[in-house]
């Protein structure tokens, strides 16, 4: 029996590509524009991604299909987490009875 054909019998990796490919359709070309909507980008980016360590056995690179979307996906992740966590806890932090404007406060340590 050949490498892929354990692979494919052993894992759905057909399905955790096309949810992977979901993801990076779904968030490459998000762009919010007030800080209600980065909050709310923010937070349905990160339930997203969340749902990957379940669905994907994380396998060597050697052991995937050619062109597997983790990578691509994970930069992605990283790159939109990093642009929108600030303005998201600022939002966050504006919901609070009487906060500070957005920008002015700093997270508590906890």
């Amino acid at each position: 029996m050949r490498l892929e054909d354990i692979v494919g019998n052993a894992w759905q990796l057909e399905a955790v590509g096309k949810t992977y490919h979901q993801f990076i359709a779904r968030f490459q070309r998000l762009r919010p524009k007030t800080p209600e909507s980065v909050f709310q980008a923010q937070t349905q980016l990160v339930h997203a991604w969340r749902k990957f360590p379940f669905l994907d056995p994380d396998l060597p690179e050697t052991m995937l299909p050619r062109g597997w979307p983790r990578s691509s996906a994970h930069e992605l992740f990283e790159a939109k987490h990093e642009a929108w966590y600030a303005t998201a806890r600022d939002y966050l932090m504006s919901l609070d009875s009487g906060a500070e404007p957005a920008g002015t406060r700093r997270l508590r340590a906890a």
